[in-house]
């Protein structure tokens, strides 16, 4: 039986709330900047109540709140247990099993299969067992080579005509394994999240935060050869770098360490000295501990560790 989703929604907004979540340890820790904002959730929750999904896969699991905002769309859609597959490798090493916790607070630990090893390793073991799947969301490792496989292994995984989406597309590497499922596997974009919130379609030159493919209803035939570049687009990472190094002083700010996240801070304003947050953001560093802490909290639309993903 499914959970009652009001139980689950009522978790999500406490954690935003108060800001944090509490691993297995009982202690408290920031959900910033490592973790979607509350519109990002929402956006993968309509997402899979319109699909009226019933068996989900989720790559990446940090704190949980995607994982959270998923199953109340599954409990909605009246999902049987064990309907949404995760995995995390580091979810007790690095997230202290707080998103376990959060799951099991919000009454929804049956719903959830969990594996805490590599995706890499799971994916096609799930394969070769013939697991389907009628939503994917890829938010792992974000180099190019860890996404590329999540993207073929969760193709192979998800039905004709099911729906993948991909978090942190505006990345270098997670951009150009869309654009191969674009170009290679005739997967049609269908709905996108920028800065301003949720829209369908795309716009020419913008890279969205996340975006949500549909998998052809039938394979395109290709053969032994085929291969369509899909490398346009990329401007050699600065902006990406730029991006990375922001988060990195935010994430230090946060944790107390002014001076990792000065320089970090520092490094971004070289790569691109007229965004005015950043220089905002420097400033900070320079208060006091707590001070700093507090205007670093939670509110602000991030893109996460582009190596981790943002939960």
């Amino acid at each position: 039986m499914a959970p009652e989703a009001s139980r689950i929604h009522d978790r999500i907004a406490e954690i935003y709330r108060s800001g944090v979540v509490h691993g297995v340890d009982g202690a408290a820790y920031s959900i910033t900047p490592a973790s979607v904002t509350p519109e990002r959730g929402r956006f993968l929750a309509d997402l899979c109540r319109a699909e009226r999904a019933l068996a989900t896969l989720e790559i990446g699991m940090a704190w949980g709140l995607s994982t959270l905002f998923i199953l109340a769309a599954l409990a909605e859609n009246g999902a049987p247990p064990r309907a949404h597959v995760v995995a995390d490798p580091f979810q007790s090493s690095r997230w202290h099993g707080a998103a376990l916790r959060s799951v099991r607070e919000a009454g929804a630990a049956e719903m959830v299969e969990f594996y805490e090893e590599p995706s890499e390793i799971l994916l096609p073991r799930l394969a070769a067992e013939r697991r389907v799947f009628d939503f994917a969301f890829i938010d792992g490792n974000h180099r190019f080579d860890a996404v590329f496989v999540d993207l073929v292994f969760a193709s192979r995984l998800l039905k004709p005509g099911g729906l993948m989406v991909l978090d942190d597309a505006w990345f270098d590497p997670v951009y150009l394994a869309c654009r191969f499922a674009e170009t290679n596997l005739s997967y049609t974009p269908v709905a996108e999240f920028v800065a301003g919130g949720a829209r369908r379609g795309t716009a020419a030159g913008e890279r969205p935060l996340m975006r949500a493919y549909r998998k052809p209803l039938q394979e395109v035939p290709r053969d032994v050869f085929h291969f369509v570049p899909f490398f346009d687009g990329v401007d050699g990472g600065q902006k990406a770098q730029e991006r990375r190094l922001r988060d990195e002083g935010m994430t230090a700010l946060a944790g107390g360490d002014r001076a990792a996240a000065r320089r970090a801070l520092l490094g971004a304003l070289r790569l691109n000295p007229r965004r005015l947050r950043t220089w905002s953001r420097l400033l900070r560093t320079f208060l006091p501990s707590r001070t700093a802490r507090a205007a670093a909290g939670p509110g602000r639309d991030n893109a996460g560790d582009p190596a981790r993903g943002s939960r």
